[in-house]
């Protein structure tokens, strides 16, 4: 083999070597960048979650006073994650809850995806089978559900 040959051969090797050598670095990165959006996520859920609880509905159910509405949150759009680490029923009830006219299962669908619940489509069977077994909503004849607050029932003293 010629000397130049040899030369274009090490520079070649020499690339893809310090190449593996970023790609491993950039690997590390990208788990620990997972690790992190994983714990936030969950934190973010939480607060959420106690949130909700504290007011008795969903905060971005119904404008707030002093609360941004959905879309208009520090240039980010607020409530994109809204359904993280939702059962895929509670989510598509919280969707209902958040809207005043009925939805299509596939305009539930969509929504969740927009408030980010990953693999809505994948779920769309289970949400569909929690809807119907859910207190207070309602399928019509349309195939679109819609949530009714039920009434209280009397409690004897």
């Amino acid at each position: 083999m010629a000397t130049k040959d040899k030369k274009l051969i090490q520079a070649l090797l020499s690339e893809l070597a310090n190449e593996e050598v970023v790609l491993t670095d950039v690997e590390w990165q990208f788990k620990e960048a997972r690790i992190k959006f994983d714990v936030s996520s969950r934190k973010y859920a939480a607060v959420r979650d106690m949130v909700t609880a504290q007011l008795g509905f969903s905060p971005y159910t119904i404008p707030i006073a002093g609360w941004p509405k959905t879309g208009q949150h520090l240039g980010n759009e607020l409530g994109r994650h809204r359904f993280l680490h939702m059962k895929p029923g509670d989510a598509a009830v919280a969707v209902l809850k958040e809207v005043e006219e009925p939805l299509t299962l596939e305009d539930i669908i969509e929504k969740l995806a927009s408030g980010g619940f990953r693999g809505a489509n994948i779920y769309k069977r289970i949400i569909n089978a929690a809807l119907m077994k859910t207190t207070g909503i309602e399928k019509n004849e349309d195939g679109k559900y819609k949530y009714e607050e039920p009434e209280p029932e009397d409690i004897p003293f």
